[in-house]
Order: structure tokens, then sequence, then C-alpha cells
């Protein structure tokens, strides 16, 4: 489990890199397309490693792809998607999203 997230980590901070350096009249696009595809590659890992909970890693992440493309855009602000991103690890934490 630790190594599909240390690939997932090291995907989100390889797509963080390109949006940067991105021109800035492909931003919103680069910024969804990013994200959307950072979200598709941590799918298939989780459903590369047997021991994982595909559908509550997946919500994990959609709602972690949601709150940072809305960050990005500047439609969250800093604070509220630290609050965000809190709701989202506790209700993770708390078992959401757990198949049994």
């Amino acid at each position: 489990m630790s190594t599909t997230w240390l690939l997932i980590l090291l995907t989100m901070i390889g797509g963080n890199f390109i949006l940067n350096i991105i021109p800035g009249y492909f931003f919103i696009e680069g910024v969804i397309g990013i994200n959307l595809f950072i979200l598709a590659i941590s799918y298939f890992l989780f459903r590369r490693d047997p021991f994982i909970d595909v559908r509550a890693n997946s919500l994990f992440m959609l709602g972690l792809t949601v709150i940072n493309i809305l960050t990005e855009l500047g439609i969250m602000s800093s604070t509220i998607s630290w609050i965000a991103f809190a709701a989202l690890f506790i209700w993770s934490f708390l078992g959401g999203g757990r198949s049994n």
C-alpha cells in the first residue's frame, strides 16, 4: 500500500511541475486536464494493488482532485481548501466510502 501512495505522490509532484511550466493561456485547460490525468493514474494504481479498497481510495482522490482544481482556479480560497481537506481526511479516516 505504501508503494502505491508513493507512486501517486510522485505523480502529483510531476503534475505540479508540469502545471508550473505550461503557458498562461492554457492554464484552465492545463489545471483540469493534469488533475484529471493524476486522478486516472491513481485509479489505475489502486486497481493494481490487491490490498487496497479501490472505492474508498478513489473517492478520497476524487475529493482531493476537486479541492485542488477549485483552489488552483481561484474559486476556493486556500483557507477554505485546508478546511475542506481536513473534512475529507476526517471523513476518510472515519470510514467514509468503504465497501463493507
